[in-house]
């Protein structure tokens, strides 16, 4: 896997954890091509931008991250969508895993754990067996 090819989407309503997460990815080489703060926006910059990884927030205004998930693996199905939440509560990642998500971060994390997610997320698309995601 190649970072430099890989195009990321962050949304999350939280502005500094948006450009932190931006932060940190383009340090690890991806292209952050666009930050959403809900999850219409979200669904809207999918659509035009294609991107390969989403990094998405459960809990947003409008549009929850949840309903986000559905409508972009319903749009494209190939996105690597991982969740980044601050709820620990195992029934809203359970239920974004159901929905789709490729993996999850949960809230404060490092460099290390977001590079870690988004391997795994990306290893387990590219075996024949589909695994469950794992943080």
């Amino acid at each position: 896997m190649k970072t430099e090819d890989l195009r990321v989407l962050v949304v999350d309503d939280e502005p500094m954890v948006c450009e932190l997460l931006s932060e940190l990815l383009k340090d690890q080489g991806y292209q952050v091509i666009g930050q959403a703060s809900h999850g219409g926006s979200a669904i809207e910059k999918v659509k035009q931008y294609q991107p390969d990884i989403v990094c998405l927030d459960i809990n947003m205004p409008e549009v929850s991250g949840l309903d986000a998930l559905a409508s972009i693996k319903t749009i494209r199905a190939s996105t690597i969508v991982i969740m980044v939440t601050a709820v620990s509560q195992a029934s809203e990642v359970q239920q974004a895993i159901r929905t789709g998500a490729d993996g999850y971060l949960l809230k404060p994390f490092t460099g290390l754990q977001l590079k870690s997610a988004i391997l795994k997320a990306y290893q387990r698309r590219q075996s024949p067996e589909r695994v469950a995601p794992t943080s």
